[in-house]
């Protein structure tokens, strides 16, 4: 098979499957019943404008999961899926058929962005699956079999779409940190990429290895991730008025946070103001990290020499989780202290009263798909007025860099909580006409 010929598509480019992860049973508590409400929102907000694919990969989640959605309205009998599912050629300018299926590929993982199905395509309707290393955001080594379970779920989604030839790599890499403009560039968090899921490699190999895997031209590597989507183990990154320290909400650490391509050309970068900055140490240390990836998005070009667009976007509020420590997802986040002894990298331990975290949210994690965007809000009456001018902000945003197409903004709060949005729940395909 000759990589050569093969791209990775951009996702402002027309798509034809998404698949989504349905919020696993240890996903506990109201926390993670409010969470799949979201998803149920996804998925309605998607049928008739993709082929929809929902995989529950614990065993027990399927027939809970159809209920919730037939609850919603959704029609989940199963269709014929030679028979329904809609292709790109057959699709042409009109909207979707809606086609809804259900698969059980075991996968315990949560963000299905990061090791589902990536799918290449060339110009004479061949596909090429890419099938990285996985290691569950470095917290576990990726020759274990849990690990290598979740690795074969995204393959396993790849031949479910028929898609039979594979190249694999030996690195660790998950899709929420690849941004690519669908002509041979790709955005990635150097730090993520080089210094926490290949250490035992150099940049220069990897690099070399990622341009060889997905056919680039160039990588664009911007720093650091954001703060709050760093490492949740590293330590405490501010405290509250009561002195109760305030944690991370994630260990992605990811591009897709914070920077996206928009078209071939075109990045949405999120903005931290002065003004915002002088309101903490999370604003502050943010601004730094997304300053400095503008610095170097602003003087870099294309292969063909065109500069890069850079549209910004406004940062969210933050918005702090607290629960206590019998909270099932605050026990959920606490395993990963109790592996590392009970402390954090930075000697810290696990507090004894309430835990708080900064909730991952973000205006740059929606999921462009056809003619439907999904977007990601955060305001309810009685918050913060600033936080609803953020959403309306947002949304103006979005349509003005996809013009044309339904702009929906979703309330991902509780989603945001196990760690990602809508575009890291969700992984789209765009499969050749």
């Amino acid at each position: 098979m000759e990589i050569e010929k093969f791209r990775f598509p951009g996702e402002f480019e027309p798509q034809t499957d998404v698949f989504i992860n349905w919020l696993p049973d240890y996903c506990a508590g109201e926390d993670g019943d409010k969470g799949r409400e979201v998803l149920v929102e996804v998925v309605k907000n998607l049928l008739g404008h993709v082929n929809v694919h929902v995989n529950c990969g614990c065993e027990t989640s399927l027939e809970a999961c159809k209920q919730m959605l037939a609850d919603a309205g959704v029609d989940v009998s199963d269709p014929d899926t030679e028979g329904q599912r809609n292709t790109a050629a057959d699709n042409g300018d009109e909207k979707f058929s809606p086609f809804i299926r259900f698969t059980q590929f075991d996968d315990w993982s949560v963000s299905i962005r990061d090791n589902g199905p990536d799918v290449m395509i060339d110009d004479e309707g061949n596909t090429l699956a890419v099938n990285m290393r996985w290691s569950n955001y470095s917290n576990n080594d990726k020759m274990e079999p849990a690990q290598q379970l979740a690795r074969r779920a995204g393959a396993n989604m790849a031949i479910d779409l028929d898609v039979f030839d594979m190249v694999n790599s030996d690195m660790v890499s998950e899709g929420g940190n690849r941004e690519f403009n669908g002509k041979g560039v790709m955005i990635a968090v150097e730090d993520t990429e080089v210094v926490k899921r290949n250490p035992e490699y150099t940049k220069e190999e990897i690099e070399d290895e990622y341009k060889r895997v997905w056919n680039l031209d160039k990588i664009i590597w911007i720093p650091k991730p954001m703060l709050e989507d760093d490492d949740i183990r590293k330590g405490p990154i501010d405290k509250m008025e009561d002195g109760t320290l305030i944690w991370p909400g994630s260990f992605a650490a990811h591009a897709d946070e914070y920077c996206r391509f928009v078209d071939e050309d075109t990045v949405l970068l999120a903005e931290v103001t002065e003004e915002e900055a002088a309101e903490g140490p999370i604003s502050a240390e943010n601004k730094r990290r997304i300053d400095a990836a503008y610095e170097i998005l602003k003087n870099e070009t294309l292969p063909d020499g065109r500069p890069l667009k850079i549209v910004r976007m406004p940062f969210p509020e933050h918005l702090i989780f607290r629960g206590s420590q019998d909270n099932p997802t605050v026990m959920g986040w606490k395993q990963f202290f109790d592996e590392n002894g009970g402390v954090a990298f930075d000697g810290t331990p696990w507090p004894e009263g309430d835990y708080c975290f900064v909730n991952s949210c973000s205006y740059c994690n929606f999921l462009v798909c056809n003619d439907v965007v999904l977007g990601q809000r955060y305001w309810h009456e009685g918050m913060d007025p600033k936080i609803k001018e953020k959403d309306e902000r947002a949304k103006a945003v979005l349509k003005s860099v996809f013009p044309g197409r339904e702009v929906v903004m979703l309330d991902t709060y509780y989603l945001n909580l196990f760690g990602g949005g809508v575009h890291c729940w969700t992984k789209n395909v765009a499969m050749p006409q």
